[in-house]
């Protein structure tokens, strides 16, 4: 099963066939006390930049990624969510998504037209044919209107981090937005493909200073990552790479050699304890001409039919368990019979077989016939210091890892466990998309009136993750050198009370009071702070740096 789950992860975003060629643009920004932060947001105008100046460019696209949000698509009555991106004409150049219907350098060249997935074709028309050309209507706050479709792409694969359902050009994105265009608004991501057989390391150098030339920011430069890295390798620190959760594969991986070796030195002790029982067998063989040889080769070979016969149960069991195990691991895994996974099983299973049972075969197969046969068994002090270290490596582990799982246990039940700052038992919360919209005061009270709701209200942003913050906050002697980035939420009106909140000094948001407004930007200071110990206690329980 680790197996299983190292190889998914290690797949992940590997489907594009230009993988090799095919890069994201980063950007690492100099902050004022020195340090390196590095971004994957980019200009918008930088890709066409890149590939209109850079010949080692073969194409250049900008995505834009939408909030998490889903919008709302109409086709007649029938009315379907959907996850959008906002991507420049090239984009089915660069990714490796399959056009079922469309030319690729066509389909992003009108403002209004839009290139839908398979999936979401069949629930809109129950079929993809003779659908190109046909309207839908699109709501996503600010961006609406009729759209005419032009293409039919299949859905990303399991394993690729990006999913979306619909594609709209990029100047659709920019028309509601025209900020984009600056060369100082960082929002789009930018993607390239590199022409075959450029050096990597000579492209960095040559576009390390590329944005000073197009503006005034001095502090920052660039640099590629491979595209399929993004997902394993995401973590930077003070501008160089530091990982990511490619620790974690490395981890897992590392418990699962370890689960091997103890199975194995398990099986060794066994078998050269009960070698007592079989001393006379070997005795008697090797008084009737049967080789050394011949006797290491038989106990391998009982040891490569024990490997194997697990094997067979260990795959029954993977079979009733994977779909538990996928629930836990939030996965999709299969274990698939092609050669490659068949030839890989079996090899592990051979050198297991033969690792456990090569030295229970060396140790059966030198003792002396004579002697054996004349009940005289006596273990030398090297094979008694043998089977005792073996004991305590296989132990030692066993207990590193029940000591580990145990740790882990702990730190759920605290994380599960753990005030927050607000009371988080019966608490709903969903997104404010469609209808809500427009009228989200009438349904907010018309919730409260529901028998069983104690308290209803609304916020923008998120509570428990890392979200929006500024450093526009001023206060009497504060140093202009002073940047402090305050995290905030705009929320409504009982929103304190529907969270539990504890106000330690002050008093909520009143509506109709004569001086809200003072006591509002006072009570949005105390969410900030609020916010803040909420924020860093999330990163004290995984580990993060807390500033």
């Amino acid at each position: 099963m680790i197996y299983l789950w190292v190889k998914d992860e290690l797949l992940i975003d590997k489907f594009n066939q230009k993988d090799s060629q095919l890069y994201q643009v980063m950007k690492n920004s100099k902050e004022p006390d020195g340090k390196i932060t590095t971004y994957e947001w980019t200009p918008g105008p930088l890709a066409n930049a890149l590939a209109e100046e850079m010949p080692d460019v073969e194409y250049g696209v900008t995505v834009q990624e939408r909030e998490s949000n889903k919008g709302i698509l109409s086709y007649e009555d029938k009315y379907f969510k959907a996850k959008e991106l906002y991507v420049s004409k090239d984009y089915f150049n660069v990714f490796s998504y399959h056009l079922i219907q469309g030319d690729r350098n066509k389909v992003l060249i009108d403002k209004y037209s839009v290139v839908i997935s398979e999936e979401l074709a069949t629930k809109i028309f129950h079929t993809t044919e003779n659908i190109i050309g046909k309207s839908i209507e699109w709501n996503q706050k600010e961006i609406f209107g009729t759209f005419v479709i032009t293409g039919i792409f299949s859905a990303p694969p399991p394993n690729a981090t990006v999913q979306f359902d619909l594609l709209f050009t990029f100047d659709l994105y920019r028309g509601e937005n025209p900020d984009v265009d600056k060369w100082t608004y960082n929002e789009p991501s930018t993607f390239l493909l590199l022409k075959k057989g450029i050096n990597v390391d000579q492209f960095n150098r040559k576009i390390v200073n590329f944005l000073q030339k197009k503006s005034d920011e001095d502090s920052q430069s660039l640099f590629l990552r491979r595209y399929s890295d993004k997902y394993l390798y995401s973590k930077y620190d003070n501008g160089a790479q530091s990982g990511g959760r490619i620790e974690y594969v490395r981890l897992f991986s590392i418990i699962a050699l370890f689960i091997l070796v103890i199975a194995c030195i398990n099986f060794m002790n066994l078998s050269t304890a009960k070698a007592s029982k079989r001393i006379k067998e070997i005795g008697v063989k090797k008084s009737l001409g049967a080789s050394r040889k011949k006797l290491i080769v038989q106990h391998l070979g009982e040891s490569l039919l024990i490997a194997y016969l697990s094997l067979i149960i260990a795959l029954i069991l993977i079979e009733i368990l994977l779909p538990q195990f996928n629930l836990i691991s939030g996965k999709h895994l299969r274990f698939n019979y092609d050669s490659n996974v068949i030839l890989f099983v079996l090899a592990v299973t051979f050198f297991t077989g033969l690792l456990s049972g090569i030295y229970p075969a060396l140790y059966l197969s030198h003792f002396n016939p004579a002697i054996v046969l004349k009940g005289r068994f006596i273990r030398s002090l090297g094979e008694l210091w043998a089977r005792k270290g073996l004991v305590i490596f296989q132990f030692t582990i066993s207990i590193i890892l029940i000591v580990l799982v145990l740790v882990v246990y702990k730190q759920i039940g605290f994380i599960q466990t753990k005030n927050l700052g607000f009371d988080k038992n019966n608490i709903i919360c969903f997104k404010k998309e469609g209808k809500l919209e427009e009228g989200l005061k009438t349904f907010l009270y018309d919730l409260r009136n529901i028998p069983g709701v104690v308290n209803a209200s609304s916020y923008h942003g998120d509570l428990i993750v890392n979200h929006t913050g500024t450093e526009g906050v001023d206060w009497e002697g504060k140093s202009p050198n002073d940047k402090v980035n305050f995290k905030y939420l705009w929320v409504g009106y009982n929103f304190i009370e529907t969270m539990g909140i504890q106000v330690k000094e002050g008093q909520s948001f009143f509506k109709e009071s004569t001086t809200n407004k003072s006591k509002s930007f006072s009570m949005k200071l105390l969410l900030k702070v609020w916010d803040l110990r909420i924020l860093s206690e999330k990163q004290s329980l995984y580990g993060e740096k807390t500033n």
